[in-house]
């Protein structure tokens, strides 16, 4: 009577009740069965407490608690009772080992691993099909995949599940050509799981020709299957990293001629390749029609906004996401806050970072970081450092904000106190962490020390110098006067210089009037495919300044036959909580007139203060140019 009422019983008052009536009775051998409910309901400390009770366990007893244990995310608990299970003489059976190592591959523990594959051979089980594949995924998690094609070498039968989960190892670990090679060597079974795993370790190499040649073999293939949604989810991921709007659009295209569902996770990624491929528009007419919207979709939709420089569409889009009671990740509060710094508000920033606080959401380091870099390019450098110091177990990204965060509101000095800091606390400076550091010498002027930090950079921590380095370092030295060891230093860098060193060098030819530099500089800013604008009118100002009418002549001609334009400037500035957005030369804004009347108010009144205008570098109107 007793058994029926315990495989229906649903909760631990009915499992007390038949556990006491078990005892009382004296029906000790129902505890095997009082065992399989408890594991069944995820009771794991009672089911314990009742598998130390039976005197005598047998190998299903052994298997069920060590395969609990396993799948509830207790590895550690799935070996040691494994242990105990050999200690006390109980042969193990095939379906032990499958759980055993399992409980390995979830440690990483690959030298239990080997351990328990010696077991398996001393226990013959050697020739089982199903411990073999789990020997295989064990080897493949542990990143051994050398000893998991051994395996599959040495195995007498092998089905699907052998050939997928080594084709899915050497894929996880980069070994892309050699999970190929296993592909081909397939004698059968090649269903669309392995398709698919192929075509995403492709893609995850960046090989968008394989990838697609993969895709085409598919479709035309003698195994007969076809894409299904996890094969068009890896192809529209690749389309979205290389921005390929083209082959993204094809691929929508093809999941709508061939009625493949359209389930959350692949309409997340359809929205995901239209809006990181620049089609904003396309992508939220996909959002808005989404029936079951959910987080991930959201994300993807603000993430699109703010990649793309719709700062407030995706504020907007937040704010649906709240009215809708969608709660938000960090993903979500990350590109939000990016936004606010984007378009420097400050008041619509620190309410973001209220309904953190206010809504319990997590404050990890990546979120900080967020706030930091927001507070700062919304002016508030104090608010910056507040998060800062209050946050627990800084990562680089952290230290870097915070160093770049000074440097922007030109606290040298204390940019490089940080970078102390960060060095006693035993975080290891990357190049990020160097282009914040010699930015801030070079907006404070610290030449010496600018010198020096270059200097650690690659001789201390053995980084190399990016362009970026070079780029501060040249601005550094060309704004103190150092022109011949800021040009020398260019023409002798590691990594060819691009036009914006050149650019930075001529800035400083231009305050120092160095013009014979500006005509050395001028060789390799002009003979660029598409001259930068900007450069090219520093370098006619700076012709005009000594009246070398000739020099601006041929500068303005070149701009004019290569069709260099510059795109129009938009800015933006909040006034009480509202944002107002200005284009050049556009009249849009409802008060555009008395805005231009009160600029010309300040221009009157700073004549009448006696301010003169410097002329020096106002060029001649030439050939109606």
């Amino acid at each position: 009577m007793i058994l029926p009422f315990l495989r229906s019983s649903t909760n631990l008052t009915q499992i007390h009740q038949i556990h006491a009536q078990i005892i009382i009775n004296g029906l000790l051998p129902l505890h095997s069965h009082l065992l399989e409910k408890l594991i069944d309901l995820r009771y794991l400390e009672y089911a314990r407490s009742v598998f130390d009770q039976i005197s005598s366990p047998n190998d299903y007893s052994w298997n069920s608690m060590i395969r609990c244990y396993t799948l509830n995310g207790y590895p550690q608990n799935s070996l040691s009772l494994y242990i105990k299970m050999l200690r006390n003489d109980v042969k193990p059976s095939n379906f032990t080992y499958p759980s055993v190592l399992k409980a390995c591959s979830s440690r990483f523990a690959v030298n239990e691993g080997e351990q328990v594959h010696c077991h398996v051979v001393k226990f013959g089980f050697d020739l089982d099909l199903y411990v073999n594949n789990s020997l295989i995924d064990m080897y493949c998690k542990c990143s051994c995949v050398g000893s998991a094609h051994q395996v599959l070498d040495e195995m007498h039968y092998r089905d699907e599940v052998s050939w997928n989960t080594l084709i899915s190892g050497y894929v996880s670990v980069g070994e892309v050509a050699q999970a190929g090679k296993l592909f081909e060597e397939m004698p059968m079974w090649r269903n669309v799981v392995c398709w698919t795993t192929l075509l995403n370790g492709y893609g995850k190499e960046g090989n968008l020709v394989k990838m697609l040649e993969i895709f085409l073999q598919m479709l035309v293939s003698a195994d007969d299957v076809g894409p299904n949604s996890a094969t068009m989810v890896c192809l529209l991921s690749a389309c979205s990293s290389f921005s390929e709007l083209k082959l993204g659009r094809w691929a929508a295209v093809f999941i709508d001629v061939n009625s493949i569902p359209l389930n959350a996770i692949l309409t997340t990624a359809l929205l995901d390749m239209y809006s990181r491929c620049g089609d904003v528009e396309k992508a939220r007419k996909l959002f808005d029609g989404m029936s079951g919207k959910n987080l991930v979709s959201w994300n993807a939709m603000i993430t699109g906004y703010v990649q793309r420089g719709f700062l407030e569409e995706a504020i907007g889009l937040f704010n649906l996401m709240r009215a809708k009671l969608v709660k938000p990740n960090e993903i979500t509060m990350v590109n939000v806050l990016s936004a606010c710094a984007g378009l420097g508000t400050f008041k619509l920033g620190r309410e973001v970072h209220h309904y953190i606080c206010r809504n319990k959401l997590d404050m990890n380091v990546i979120v900080a970081t967020a706030l930091v870099d927001m507070y700062s390019k919304c002016g508030s450098v104090n608010d910056a450092c507040l998060v800062f110091v209050k946050t627990a177990n800084k990562d680089v990204a952290l230290w870097n904000s915070m160093i770049s965060s000074l440097a922007y509101h030109g606290n040298g000095k204390d940019s490089l106190a940080v970078l102390a800091q960060m060095e006693r606390c035993g975080v290891n400076p990357n190049d990020i962490t160097f282009i914040g550091v010699l930015s801030a010498c070079n907006h404070t002027g610290l030449v010496e020390e600018g010198r020096l930090q270059f200097s650690k950079m690659v001789i201390k921590h053995g980084l190399s110098p990016t362009i970026e380095h070079y780029a501060c370092m040249a601005d550094l030295l060309g704004r103190a006067g150092y022109l011949e060891e800021a040009f020398e230093m260019v023409q002798n860098m590691v990594v060819p210089p691009d036009s914006i060193i050149w650019g930075t060098l001529l800035s400083a030819c231009r305050i120092h009037r160095r013009v014979d530099l500006a005509d050395k500089i001028s060789e390799f800013i002009l003979s660029e495919p598409h001259p930068n604008l900007g450069f090219c009118i520093l370098l006619s100002n700076i012709y005009a300044s000594v009246g070398r009418w000739k020099d601006v002549a041929r500068v303005r001609k070149l701009v004019k036959e290569k069709g260099i334009k510059k795109p129009s400037g938009c800015s933006w500035i909040e006034v009480d909580g509202v944002i107002h957005r200005f284009l050049v030369e556009a009249l849009t804004h409802m008060e555009s007139q008395e805005i231009h009347d009160t600029h010309q108010s300040l221009i009157n009144q700073l004549k009448i203060e006696g301010y003169v205008p410097n002329l020096d570098f106002l060029a001649k109107n030439i050939d109606g140019m």
